[in-house]
């Protein structure tokens, strides 16, 4: 390993569950990513969740090969009334509703609105077979866990939902729900007897120690984090995801950031997104790795992608 690999090197045990890594393999788990899935749900939502059934990093093509597809952390339903329907299907009279959860440490506030309209856009196509009502469509809850203020105002819970403008009191439910969390924002006008526990769960989230452990969910939660931490596929799987990364540096940085003129710029730039495409990233997983590495725009890092589609 080199000086510099070792400088950035974060331990495995070191994770917090904020990182996609630990997250995604939280969730990957099949003995404990259920019930991780059940308390974060819980504890989000203030309400009782008996069980739920997931499917972690589940992909959702676009409509054909031109459009963008999407890459969700965690497709999960809550089947507590409900265990007869299949992910993806709506056959059951009790339909369960649908969650997306997203742990997002990537600074995109401009982009977010879009991307959930987006989000809920693809999910819902996957949810009606020909001719079935649209009545049949289940609730889509899009949650997003940021380690920023999508919206400066410092709030702890952001819930977005369709309305009429001209009369906000006429009931439009439409069974799409956004609900944006901030880790450290304050529980202004959140009920008390669910916003602690909300509050302490996305501190736990953002810094997974015992000392952020205040309850007994936090705590089940805590020994789930450790029993993965420790298990050794998952470390191996740390080390080579570590050395995707550490590739996309290597040829990044040493065509273009290192050299700092427009033309490595650009070479460093392709380079990174070559590889990326390697390895199957979607164009918003690209994004993020072109603004996490290099010192440019969104706009600008979109108009490289387009440069170089795959």
């Amino acid at each position: 390993m080199s000086n510099d690999t070792t400088k950035h090197f974060r331990p495995l045990s070191d994770l917090n569950l904020l990182d996609d890594f630990l997250f995604q393999e939280m969730l990957a788990q099949e003995d404990i990513g259920e019930e991780f899935c059940r308390i974060l749900l819980k504890t989000i939502l203030g309400k009782p969740i008996r069980k739920v059934r997931i499917i972690p990093q589940k992909n959702v093509l676009g409509l054909d090969t031109r459009s963008h597809g999407i890459r969700l952390d965690a497709y999960i339903q809550d089947v507590s009334d409900t265990d007869s329907s299949e992910p993806g299907t709506v056959d059951a009279d009790i339909l369960p509703d649908i969650y997306d959860i997203e742990s997002n440490k990537h600074f995109e506030k401009a982009s977010l609105p879009k991307r959930m309209r987006y989000y809920h856009g693809l999910i819902d196509t996957q949810l009606l077979s020909t001719g079935t009502s649209y009545s049949k469509l289940p609730n889509v809850v899009i949650i997003f866990i940021l380690p920023y203020d999508p919206f400066d105002r410092n709030r702890i819970v952001y819930t977005i939902k369709n309305q009429c403008i001209e009369d906000p009191t006429i009931p439009y439910e439409d069974g799409a729900l956004k609900i944006l969390l901030y880790t450290k924002g304050i529980l202004d006008g959140h009920p008390e007897n669910t916003g602690h526990a909300l509050r302490d769960m996305l501190k736990y989230m953002e810094k997974s120690t015992i000392t952020n452990v205040t309850n007994s969910e936090l705590d089940t939660i805590h020994r789930l984090v450790s029993d993965v931490k420790s298990r050794k596929e998952v470390g191996i799987n740390y080390m080579k995801s570590w050395e995707l990364e550490q590739m996309h540096r290597d040829e990044g940085h040493a065509e273009g950031y290192a050299k700092g003129q427009q033309d490595g710029l650009q070479k460093g730039i392709l380079a990174l997104i070559t590889t990326c495409r390697k390895f199957s990233l979607s164009e918003q997983e690209i994004l993020s790795e072109i603004l996490t590495n290099f010192s440019i725009s969104e706009k600008e890092a979109q108009e490289y992608i387009n440069m170089h589609k795959a």
